[in-house]
């Protein structure tokens, strides 16, 4: 005999229409205490928007006529001792920190992006860096395993310069170019 899966037939009845949850409403004491904490956190930030405390002159001011001495202008602002001090400092800074140091110029960067066996596939790469608006060299490089030609860029001075140009040849796709620092003798 065959069983009806899709009508169960042995589902409770619920009486009346349809019953939903109901909610259980929320305590006034809650309501008010939250109502009373949004409106003390509104009067605060209303407070700090527009409080101006007075000028420290002013206060100074107020308490030297009290005291019946001449009165500060409001122009005028107190001028302190240390402030005098710093405007007559001078920095004196000895030659020898100044010199830049012996070995800044001391290397080289060069910037490999390519070894091939044929000349042809090392040109086509030296024509892509051209594009790009770099002037690459072809130097050819003898291994036990053969002749190899390698597309360099450089030398450059600075690591700085180097950085900039593999980053600019990165953009343009050629991702395996490496920067090597060479020593100068």
């Amino acid at each position: 005999m065959s069983k009806d899966y899709a009508k169960k037939t042995n589902q409770k009845k619920k009486s009346g229409a349809s019953r939903a949850k109901r909610k259980k409403a929320l305590p006034t004491k809650l309501i008010f205490f939250t109502f009373l904490l949004m409106s003390s956190l509104i009067a605060l930030l209303v407070y700090l928007k527009w409080y101006q405390p007075l000028p420290v002159h002013k206060t100074i001011q107020s308490k030297k006529i009290s005291a019946k001495k001449p009165a500060i202008d409001d122009d005028e602002i107190p001028f302190y001792k240390t402030h005098e001090e710093m405007l007559n400092k001078t920095v004196e800074i000895p030659i020898e920190d100044l010199k830049l140091p012996d070995d800044l110029n001391r290397y080289v960067y060069l910037m490999p992006c390519g070894s091939f066996r044929s000349l042809n596939r090392a040109e086509e790469l030296k024509a892509q860096i051209a594009f790009t608006g770099h002037k690459s060299i072809i130097n050819k490089v003898k291994v036990k395993s053969g002749l190899w030609y390698r597309v360099e860029l450089g030398p450059f001075k600075s690591k700085r310069k180097t950085e900039s140009i593999r980053h600019r040849l990165q953009d343009n796709g050629f991702n395996y170019c490496k920067i090597w620092r060479k020593k100068i003798k």
